[in-house]
């Protein structure tokens, strides 16, 4: 967890107003009888009345609680959030569209030049779509040319398009007779969300002054792009900075990826890094692990296999998420058999995964195993 996150989790809750609809009722009542000099019974209509009106009251109390805590960085969300950090000059980073390569080829060569002008459209089912970058120009003499696209709507729809799915051309061009990705699309980002943006803004003051504080160069680096979950930032040496970054679900950046780009470009800008810091961006470092779990259950607990079974499932997805969403995560068996046993698990068996403590810059990192969780059998819980 990052440290900005404990320091949430350390403030104390906040209410701006009571909100116990029993004492409104109570309290509204009270003061009736007191200036009546009346009784007030359960099935007096005058009660009645009142505690339709108290009703209203406490649905009012609890909005204007609620407004008050969209005041506060810790609750609010949404627009209030936006405005709260437009204080400290955080603004919340929108949807990034996906890229790709795509090559345009004709049957065999001419001796003039064929144009794929820019925004031509290529589809892979004709739900998603790709536009051309530039001007593309295939060369008399010559049968291909290559140009960068990028998805008509942003956000993750577009990514993960292996190399040869767009291949359907949406507007007809003379003599050209086919289209492929030749990459896999990649880069498309949702609008930022609530959690990270929050974290974001109590990073923002570290920003003020250049990024020379371990918190500073966090912000810089989480504000470049939304597939950033995690930053790791150390000093290997004196006047070199070390920054390891991690993407969502707990992917490592490939060495010259999208995001590891922008952050040296935003880090290594003169209004950002001090003069004599030497600033390195870099994939985080994966701890590589294949483990075995089997799990077991007792003879009362027979009946709910398949319900078992599916949360167990969900159980190790669970860790292994966890695990490997943050950089320097130690390596906590506990943690998994915390959930098995939670999930109705009655008793588990882990091999290949003792606990280890990382080092600095160091992920976690699973071996896809399609036969990783085996169930053990049925035993006898008072033996």
């Amino acid at each position: 967890m990052n440290s900005i996150s404990d320091l949430f989790a350390l403030l104390p809750d906040v209410e701006f107003i009571d909100t116990d609809a029993g004492k409104t009722e109570e309290n509204i009542i009270q003061l009736y009888e007191a200036l009546t000099n009346t009784v007030l019974y359960p099935a007096d209509p005058v009660r009645l009345f009142l505690s339709t009106l108290a009703a209203v009251i406490s649905q009012q109390k609890v909005q204007i609680n609620q407004a008050g805590k969209m005041n506060l960085l810790r609750y609010a969300r949404g627009h209030f959030l936006d405005h709260i950090g437009a204080l400290v000059g955080s603004y919340r980073t929108e949807a990034i569209a996906a890229q790709t390569e795509l090559q345009f080829s004709i049957d065999a060569p001419l001796n003039f030049n064929v144009s794929v002008p820019k925004g031509t459209r290529v589809t892979s089912d004709g739900s998603v779509y790709f536009a051309t970058d530039r001007l593309a120009t295939i060369l008399a003499g010559t049968t291909t040319i290559q140009v960068p696209a990028t998805c008509l709507t942003s956000g993750l729809v577009g990514n993960a398009l292996v190399s040869g799915q767009l291949d359907r051309l949406v507007d007809p061009l003379p003599y050209i007779t086919k289209v492929t990705n030749i990459t896999e699309s990649t880069g498309g980002a949702e609008r930022e969300q609530d959690e990270p943006y929050r974290l974001r803004i109590a990073l923002a003051p570290e920003s003020f002054s250049v990024a020379g504080p371990i918190l500073a160069y966090e912000y810089w680096a989480r504000s470049t792009s939304t597939h950033i979950t995690d930053v790791a930032v150390y000093s290997p040496e004196p006047g070199t900075v070390q920054l390891r970054i991690l993407l969502v679900g707990g992917m490592i950046p490939a060495a010259n990826s999208k995001e590891i780009r922008a952050v040296r470009d935003v880090l290594n800008a003169e209004k950002t890094r001090p003069l004599c810091d030497t600033v390195l961006v870099d994939p985080p470092v994966a701890v590589s692990k294949d483990y075995q779990l089997k799990w077991f259950i007792t003879q009362n607990q027979e009946g709910y296999f398949t319900a078992i079974q599916a949360a167990m499932k969900s159980a190790v997805a669970d860790y292994e998420a966890w695990q490997t969403g943050a950089i320097g995560r130690n390596i906590n068996p506990d943690a998994l058999i915390e959930r098995c046993r939670a999930a109705g698990a009655w008793r588990v068996e882990i091999t290949g995964l003792p606990y280890q403590a990382l080092k600095r810059g160091e992920v976690t990192q699973f071996i896809t195993n399609a036969a990783r969780i085996t169930f053990g059998g049925i035993e006898d819980s008072k033996s």
